[in-house]
C-alpha cells in the first residue's frame, strides 16, 4: 500500500475548489436577488395597503357626508 503523502493538490481537489467557489459565488447572486424581491414585495404591499386605506377614507366621507 502507497503511503506517500501528497504535497500538492491533486486535481480532483483542485475542480472541487473550482465548483465551490462557483456553488459559493451563485449563493451569493441568489441571496442578493432574493433581499431585491423581498424590498419590492414589500413595497408592493406598502402601496397596496395605502391603497386601501385611501378607498376606505373616501368610501366612509360619502357614507358621512
Amino acid at each position: 500500500m502507497n503511503k506517500q503523502r501528497c504535497t500538492h493538490t491533486c486535481a480532483f481537489e483542485q475542480a472541487a475548489q473550482v465548483e465551490f467557489r462557483s456553488l459559493a459565488a451563485t449563493v451569493s447572486e441568489l441571496k442578493e436577488r432574493m433581499t431585491r424581491l423581498e424590498q419590492t414585495l414589500g413595497r408592493g404591499i406598502a402601496l397596496l395597503v395605502a391603497n386601501l386605506a385611501g378607498m376606505v377614507i373616501m368610501l366612509a366621507g360619502r357614507l358621512l357626508g
